[in-house]
């Protein structure tokens, strides 16, 4: 039977259901299927694998920023999206943790700053943003350009224009520029609005001058101001307008200011996020925001991928989040960095041998193979793994025992030559957890 592909959120969603299943950075009280909590503290839906308990929802944040976030978003007074018990989601899919992960280090570091975004950016040397800080979350700038909270004191991060991260730095040309950062990872917007002309009328208030303005940098002439109000278009031009009114002022100094999209290149639902006027214009959210852009340069498009290298984030992050389909020999040795075992033994605690083959990959423990044929994910292998090494010590174990009961010497080793073997290891049976080649 011909497998199909799942979609990008169903294939992520397996991937996370896979990580908590093998990772060694949660206790195995976290590894257990949970209900989502949304923004407003209900639960929704049934148990669902690639969700947390909620007393270690906080676990979703991996240990190398854990607790600097918690402690900045504490102090900013951020709230989390759908948030339990003043910590992240117990989603594992939420952008805002896997943004939070990502970048997390950079707060304190500006070396990976620098690294991460020299190609993309131009950056030579990170500065500072905020007192101690080289990248700050959820920021929403000094001022509230567009009156968005005209009776009360804006909150990063909620019912204003904010942007997920942002960092200050000095570029190759000699300029200081202001980046803004947003993070999308599994969203897609399928649903049309439903127009609210109230709402409307005060959304064309606090944005209309900022749009007609002939400088400004969304041109107006391309789409009525109600298609701009469709996500992610909305999300868009607010933040390419706040980016606008910073550079404007020099915020923090900058000579420029630029917004820069990191999505996945696979996420091809939010990239056909689009109604039919927005299709008169190009065939991806990002070709149409191409020619709405005055100055398309201060909005730079980021594949997600770029984080993972664990010269960048860490090995617990690319673990989790890296894009690890295995093709043939070649990807998986490329993945795996020339090193499958040593691989699975630092991601999955697997402690048996691995055999490097053009067609498959066989695991050996305790004399007993397992073949697994291209193509699968890391996920998939390290699950693999784990089910091999557990059933193979089992069958060893059982046999030990058996033949002390019978007290009986041990057989003789089987022949190389026996076709129930797999390179000189025996193989019993079929495996029951990956019965035939894929």
């Amino acid at each position: 039977m011909k497998r199909i592909a799942p979609s990008f959120i169903g294939g992520e969603r397996m991937r996370a259901a896979a990580w908590k299943r093998w990772t060694r950075t949660l206790p195995d009280a976290a590894r257990e299927p949970a209900r989502y909590i949304d923004k407003d503290g209900k639960t929704l839906g049934g148990l669902s694998d690639h969700c947390l308990p909620v007393e270690h929802a906080a676990l979703s944040l991996l240990p190398e920023v854990r607790e600097r976030a918690l402690a900045i978003f504490a102090e900013l007074g951020i709230p989390w999206h759908a948030g339990v018990d003043g910590g992240p989601s117990n989603n594992l899919l939420s952008s805002q943790v896997q943004c939070v992960n990502a970048l997390g280090q950079m707060v304190t570091d500006p070396d990976l700053l620098v690294r991460a975004f020299a190609d993309e950016l131009g950056v030579v040397e990170a500065l500072p943003i905020e007192p101690e800080r080289y990248l700050t979350f959820e920021y929403i700038g000094p001022t509230d350009f567009f009156g968005e909270v005209p009776d009360g004191e804006r909150v990063r991060g909620a019912r204003c224009t904010s942007i997920d991260a942002a960092f200050l730095h000095r570029t190759s040309d000699g300029l200081v520029e202001l980046v803004l950062i947003e993070w999308k990872y599994t969203e897609a917007y399928d649903r049309p609005r439903t127009p609210d002309p109230a709402k409307d009328a005060v959304r064309w208030q606090r944005y209309g001058d900022a749009l007609t303005a002939p400088d400004g940098p969304v041109r107006c002439d391309v789409l009525p101001f109600a298609d701009l109000l469709d996500e992610p278009f909305y999300q868009l031009v607010r933040q390419q307008l706040l980016a606008y009114e910073l550079e404007k002022a020099h915020a923090h100094g900058a000579d420029r200011v630029r917004v820069v999209h990191v999505l996945p290149k696979r996420n091809l639902a939010y990239r056909q996020s689009l109604r039919p006027a927005h299709r008169a214009l190009g065939g991806s959210v990002s070709e149409v925001w191409q020619q709405l852009l005055r100055t398309p340069d201060r909005f730079v498009p980021v594949d997600s991928a770029l984080f993972d290298d664990p010269e960048i984030t860490s090995d617990a992050y690319v673990s989790r989040y890296q894009d690890d389909h295995v093709a043939d020999r070649e990807d998986l040795l490329r993945l795996c960095r020339g090193d499958v075992e040593d691989h699975l033994y630092c991601t999955a605690d697997y402690d048996g041998d691995v055999m490097v083959e053009d067609e498959e990959v066989v695991l050996l423990v305790a004399r007993l193979g397992a073949p697994l044929a291209y193509p699968f994910s890391l996920s998939e292998l390290c699950e693999f793994a784990l089910e091999h090494e557990r059933e193979a010590w089992a069958l060893a174990e059982a046999e030990e025992a058996e033949e002390a009961d019978e007290d009986e010497p041990a057989p003789d080793p089987p022949s190389p030559d026996d076709p129930g073997h797999v390179n000189g290891s025996l193989i019993d049976k079929p495996d029951p957890f990956r019965t035939e080649k894929r």
